[in-house]
């Protein structure tokens, strides 16, 4: 295993400005089914309802309702990998945008990427294929996140359920409709974009799941594609603890912010609607919260232009690296470890072995183009 020089905490002191990128723009859609299945259509689209305080001006939201009946996301959904954005280019091939891309991934390794700069203790691992001019990027779980799965508490359990369950209560399948919050909760449900972006030059197609639009107008779900939704408002939610104490509200903007304004500025999402939680998983008050402001109060703790300058720089690494591979079965393997910080470990594995992530299904189809 070799290493590559690549310091994210000197990132935060040479960033002077805000690197060059486009404004993100959708391209395509798909949905995933409760049993994880590929759906080429928009069924899992919601709209925001908020719901109405009581007769006497309060709101109460039980977030541990249903929690015994949940149906939790199956343990099969880390074989998926990349395979629906795989999906998604198969079946789209030959519409529209015909530009090659440098990079295809998901949101979430981007967003793992630009936090990297102010992580102190989690490291990642990301995978990466080259194949036909284009650089695939898929993350690996670490030896570190899966013994904290395989040792997660049952508290732990429940307060990753609160966020499904209030999505449960404020987001429906049609604008004004009521929830059904007597259902139990599939966390296996999506509503994934398909974004198009450009970061210091090097173009990006990622896919990213979506919580819903603002109740405008009803959208005819069959004759939806990626015109109309470019003129939706898209909407983040969320749920957090209500702080009591300074400390507590220092830890928010410290830790939490960085990873909602990365997530929400790489899907150009403005608007986040949040619900205060107390210790027992009752919401009485739903805030919401712009882009804008999460950067302005967050300074002090990390900075935009960091965040995005270290993702950049990452990928450039990876296409420097990686420029004079062609080949579906060639993984290069980038590790990232906290106690190491000036270095990213770099291993190369040929032909066909278990990171391969690329499957043949994939690269066949692309050879019949």
């Amino acid at each position: 295993m070799d290493s590559t020089h690549l310091n994210p905490f000197a990132v935060i002191q040479n960033t002077r400005s805000f690197p060059s990128v486009s404004k993100p723009k959708i391209v395509g859609f798909f949905s995933v089914g409760s049993e994880r299945q590929y759906l080429d259509t928009a069924d899992n689209l919601k709209y925001l309802n908020l719901p109405k305080p009581d007769a006497n001006g309060l709101l109460r939201i039980d977030l541990n309702n249903g929690f015994g009946t949940r149906l939790p996301k199956p343990a099969s959904a880390k074989q998926e990998r990349i395979d629906h954005l795989l999906q998604f280019i198969i079946l789209n091939r030959g519409k529209g945008d015909s530009v090659p891309y440098d990079f295809v991934c998901f949101r979430g390794l981007l967003r793992m990427l630009m936090c990297t700069p102010y992580e102190r203790d989690s490291g990642w691992i990301v995978l990466a294929s080259r194949y036909k001019g284009t650089i695939y990027l898929c993350a690996k779980d670490t030896p570190e996140k899966l013994r904290q799965e395989a040792n997660e508490t049952e508290q732990q359990k429940r307060f990753c359920y609160y966020g499904f369950k209030f999505e449960q209560h404020i987001l429906t399948d049609e604008p004004g409709s009521e929830p059904n919050t007597s259902a139990p909760v599939s966390e296996s449900e999506e509503f994934c974009s398909l974004f198009s972006s450009t970061l210091e030059g090097k173009r990006i197609l990622y896919g990213a799941e979506m919580d819903g639009i603002l109740p405008e107008k009803p959208v005819d779900r069959t004759r939806i594609d990626a015109a109309l939704l470019n003129g939706l408002q898209f909407i983040e939610v969320k749920v957090k603890r209500r702080e009591t104490n300074q400390r507590q509200v220092d830890n928010f903007y410290r830790y939490k912010t960085i990873k909602w304004w990365c997530q929400s500025f790489l899907v150009n999402v403005q608007r986040i609607f949040v619900g205060l939680r107390n210790d027992r998983g009752i919401v009485d008050e739903i805030r919401e919260m712009s882009l804008e402001q999460i950067d302005r109060d967050s300074r002090r703790f990390w900075s935009a232009s960091v965040c995005m300058a270290f993702c950049a720089e990452f990928l450039e690494l990876v296409r420097t690296k990686m420029s004079q591979v062609d080949s579906p079965h060639t993984v290069y393997c980038f590790e990232y470890r906290p106690e190491k910080a000036e270095n990213v470990l770099l291993s190369v594995l040929e032909g066909c072995n278990e990171e391969s992530f690329l499957p043949d299904w994939y690269f066949k189809a692309a050879e019949n183009e």
